[in-house]
């Protein structure tokens, strides 16, 4: 009985380079599509706001879902950390290629001490096409995030102050993303853009309150009303925690006795 003999090196590199040729056209492929998809949009849903402003390419909810499909599916050798960076960078891609004709994304992040850090962090969620610069001041960070071509990423260090507060008073910017992203633990930094959240099946809601009792009281009172919260940060007398699933802004058992000053900011999608 004859046994066959494994490939060779020689043999391995040539299906590598057969693989590589394979993955690039598909790669274009990906890419058509993604402007053929884009100009589907501006035909049928409009590429303009209300107010005359670029609608937002991005789609938190339904990019988490695409990569938890992924993820789920039989991988021999790929690990879950390539299978993300490369469909975040492919998304990244068709994102830049819809918005070309409004000047695609840009980054904008403020984190102090940790700037290399949390630029790393968004990075790795956004990809390498959105262009990127530094912002000192975190109100003119969250300023930026109401034009809808902009993602702000800040820091979440207490010496920053409470910035995530202020977006109380934002109609329209939101907390869409946590950094870094396939971290299990506490956030670093998050990621700031004018568009509304949408329930994905597994995700973390941002909640602010001013109230003057301990963090671990408030995540027992919130844990009585039916939540799974985690304090994340506090300073200037506020307080920011986190709560597991997507919460409604309006969620009725957030009313009364939690502060006079509180409410949800935002959601992020779980990988």
């Amino acid at each position: 009985m004859s046994t066959q003999n494994p490939p060779g090196l020689a043999d391995l590199r040539l299906q590598i380079d057969a693989l590589d040729a394979e993955l690039l056209r598909l790669v274009d492929e990906r890419a058509a599509l993604g402007k053929a998809i884009g100009e589907a949009k501006a035909r049928e849903e409009g590429s303009l706001r209300h107010d005359g402003t670029p609608t937002s390419l991005l789609r938190p909810d339904r990019e988490a879902m695409l990569i938890r499909k992924l993820l789920a599916m039989p991988r021999r050798a790929a690990s879950q950390d390539v299978v993300v960076r490369v469909w975040r960078e492919l998304i990244s891609e068709n994102l830049r290629i819809q918005g070309q004709m409004n000047g695609g994304l840009h980054l904008n992040i403020n984190a102090g001490d940790q700037s290399r850090e949390v630029l790393v962090w968004a990075r790795e969620r956004f990809g390498f096409a959105p262009s990127y610069g530094y912002v000192n001041d975190p109100a003119a960070a969250i300023a930026a995030a109401r034009d809808t071509r902009h993602i702000s990423v800040l820091s979440l260090d207490p010496r920053g102050g409470a910035w995530w507060a202020r977006l109380l008073a934002e109609p329209r910017v939101r907390i869409i993303a946590a950094l870094p992203e396939l971290s299990s633990g506490r956030p670093h930094a998050l990621a700031l853009a004018s568009i509304a959240a949408e329930p994905t099946g597994d995700d973390l809601t941002f909640w602010v309150s001013d109230s003057p009792e301990r963090e671990d009281k408030l995540v027992d009172a919130l844990s009585h009303r039916g939540f799974a919260a985690e304090w994340l940060c506090s300073a200037q007398g506020l307080k920011l925690f986190s709560l597991s699933g997507f919460v409604q802004e309006h969620d009725e058992r957030l009313k009364g006795a939690l502060g006079s000053l509180s409410g949800v900011i935002g959601a992020a999608p779980r990988i």
